[in-house]
């Protein structure tokens, strides 16, 4: 009972003793931290001092950026972009600055040695997000195409509606918008139209040899002149492009008024015109090469020698038109 007693004495003892040893290390750290905050209280307030110095600056290299590039044909949003960046290499300057006033032994040489394998890291990893930015940046300051603009890239076709700083917009024809990154619109091949309501249109058609190409032509012109979305002024021209297997080529160029007509409209109803004026002319159309088409006359002189290679889907098709 006694050795009881006495252990749980010795056991409050040392409890009391940690304890207390507890309170002075807590207090004497408090109080070299209020000792240190005070020693360099000027050199923090002289830091502060110096980053508001620079922030000031910052501001005053943007006003004297952005009145100065005014002047310029420099976009707004490089402008925007620019001034920006300013104001954040200023204000980044400006802390480490700071720092090594309130931090003596804080250098940029070792901030510079720390940074330079995250720097390589982090620029591996966000390469594709760079060459966008860097894309559109020469993009907005070289302006190959504008806001309005008609281009084609790659598969993709369309009105340019906003040129950003990491993709472009483009509106299609059917409404749609598709934002293509700045890297792809700046390194692939563009078909630029310039910007307005007029438009250009092509309709490629193939017809027989047999054919008399210019009474094609006439009656191809002659129709689509009053064809309603088709516009009088440029002419719809008719000119053979191309002679191959599948018969004499023919492109259709016609105008038309993307402000009050819709392109996919106006392209149906020529393509519509067009299959049904030849038809009533007598002249042949021919679908692509991947049928072979016979003509009745040809069919009745050598029936087992072109039979194998007819499709007959395709030929009542083909003798429809």
């Amino acid at each position: 009972m006694m050795f009881l007693q006495n252990t749980n004495s010795n056991t409050a003892l040392k409890a009391a003793e940690n304890v207390k040893t507890i309170y002075d290390v807590t207090r004497q750290s408090i109080d070299n931290l209020i000792t240190a905050v005070f020693d360099r209280l000027p050199y923090i307030l002289a830091g502060l001092l110096v980053l508001l110095i620079f922030w000031m600056l910052a501001k005053l290299v943007k006003s004297v950026f952005w009145s100065a590039s005014g002047r310029t044909r420099l976009d707004n949003r490089l402008r925007i972009l620019f001034s920006r960046l300013l104001v954040v290499c200023t204000v980044v300057l400006g802390i480490f600055t700071s720092m090594t006033i309130i931090i003596p032994s804080f250098g940029f040489g070792d901030l510079i040695t720390g940074l330079g394998f995250t720097s390589f890291v982090i620029g591996f990893a966000t390469k594709d997000i760079l060459n966008n930015l860097l894309s559109g940046v020469l993009i907005l300051w070289q302006q190959p195409f504008r806001i309005g603009d008609y281009i084609f890239v790659g598969s993709n076709q369309g009105e340019v509606q906003n040129i950003g700083v990491r993709a472009t917009h483009l509106k299609k024809d059917d409404g749609e918008i598709v934002l293509i990154p700045n890297g792809e619109m700046y390194s692939s091949a563009l078909t630029i139209r310039g910007a307005g309501a007029a438009r250009r249109m092509i309709l490629k058609i193939s017809i027989g040899y047999d054919s008399n190409l210019e009474k094609a032509k006439t009656v191809i012109k002659r129709s689509l002149q009053t064809l309603s979305g088709v516009v009088a002024d440029p002419k719809p021209n008719v000119v053979v492009t191309d002679l191959t297997a599948d018969g004499a080529k023919l492109s259709i160029y016609f105008w038309i008024n993307t402000d009050k007509d819709s392109p996919l409209q106006v392209f149906d109803a020529v393509a519509s015109q067009v299959k049904e004026t030849l038809c009533a002319a007598g002249i042949v159309m021919f679908p692509p090469s991947s049928v072979t088409l016979v003509s009745p006359a040809e069919t009745d002189e050598k029936p087992e020698a072109s039979e194998e290679f007819v499709l007959p889907a395709k030929k009542k098709e083909a003798q429809a038109f």
